[in-house]
């Protein structure tokens, strides 16, 4: 099959939205040689998702990580659940063709919290609105701060078609007015210090005839309990049970959601310590182990963790790896350099843009 073909068999009637994927697949023959090995893995994962964009998502992710680990060529192979059912079956199993060495990775995504689910659709139904207004301008929105409030969402939800309104009208009355290669900020009434909007005039636009979007910024909405969300993809006893005793097992988690970052997941490690620590029996049996000793036995098999956040990375190290001391099998030095800068500078072609509607 050609790319086309292999995109359209693996998503079907939805394949028109997946742009990235095919991309992907044009970058790369390696990829390409993956999808075609796994595709009926692929289409029954994606047919069994029952078209929700989060699950869809959660399949992306274990693809999108195979495509980042053929892109390293010390890596002679990447195996999609190679175990077969009756076993633990983590999501990848990669080859280094240096020494020959194999290790295994579960994939798991952290997904946007409601709220940010919310502002997403809020901010893009404004954009959608707003750029079907006939004008020479470009417009951007500069919306709350690292502080926001939660309770920001009901509030931009309540005004707007207010919102739109004054947004527009300011096109309408200031298209003229605006010279060339030149830019206007304006605060909607109600909402001073909170949202702000810039109508600028580019000396060429892109399209003809309508409003374009420049972007802008977005509010972070962090509660300070992010961390809670590492800690329960690494406190899984579904997910420690995919590691194989005896071999090295990589937990990779990534994240769409703005609010989880390195911090939070260097707060979940820390918490997790404490608990087994002090010895919270009701903690551990809560999240479905017999109690700390348990939990701290089969973290014994988790011989790290690989998180790649959406944020751009501190000191230019673009993915975090935490390797456990007490894990039955190390991860090699060589191996975790590798995982550690893989990627770096980003992909071009990047997963975050597929989109099931």
């Amino acid at each position: 099959m050609n790319t086309v073909e292999l995109v359209e068999y693996i998503f079907e009637s939805k394949a028109h939205s997946f742009g990235a994927f095919l991309r992907a697949l044009e970058s790369s023959s390696r990829f390409k040689k993956f999808v075609e090995d796994n595709c009926d893995k692929v289409r029954k994962k994606i047919r069994n998702t029952n078209s929700n964009d989060e699950t869809v998502k959660d399949v992306l992710a274990e693809i999108e990580l195979a495509y980042l680990l053929l892109q390293v060529n010390r890596f002679s192979r990447v195996e999609y659940e190679c175990y077969g059912i009756e076993e633990p079956n983590p999501d990848l199993t990669v080859t280094d063709g240096k020494s020959g060495f194999a290790f295994n990775v579960e994939v798991k995504r952290i997904r946007c919290t409601d709220v940010e689910k919310r502002f997403g659709a809020w901010k893009q139904l404004v954009v959608k609105r707003v750029t079907a207004v006939p004008s020479e301008l470009a417009f951007s929105m500069d919306i709350g701060s690292f502080d926001t409030p939660i309770d920001l969402v009901d509030h931009l939800e309540a005004k707007t078609e207010d919102i739109i309104s004054y947004i527009t009208e300011t096109i309408v009355a200031s298209g003229k007015k605006i010279p060339l290669r030149s830019e206007k900020s304006y605060s909607v009434p109600g909402l001073e210090g909170v949202f702000e909007f810039k109508l600028i005039k580019p000396l060429r636009k892109l399209t003809s005839g309508y409003t374009l979007y420049y972007g802008g910024s977005s509010p972070i909405f962090y509660t300070d309990k992010e961390y809670r969300k590492f800690g329960d993809e690494i406190c899984d006893p579904a997910h420690l049970g995919q590691m194989r005793s005896g071999e090295v097992n990589i937990l990779a988690i990534s994240a769409d959601s703005d609010t989880h970052d390195d911090l939070d997941f260097g707060k979940a490690l820390d918490s997790l310590e404490e608990h087994v620590t002090q010895g919270d029996e009701g903690f551990f049996i809560k999240k479905g182990f017999k109690g700390s000793e348990d939990f701290a036995k089969q973290l014994e098999r988790l011989s790290g963790i690989f998180f790649r956040s959406v944020w751009v990375a501190v000191d230019f190290v673009p993915n975090i790896l935490w390797c456990n001391d007490n894990a039955q099998c190390s991860i090699p030095n060589d191996i975790g350099k590798i995982l550690q800068v893989m990627d770096y500078p980003r992909s071009k072609v990047s997963f975050e843009d597929f989109k099931w509607c």
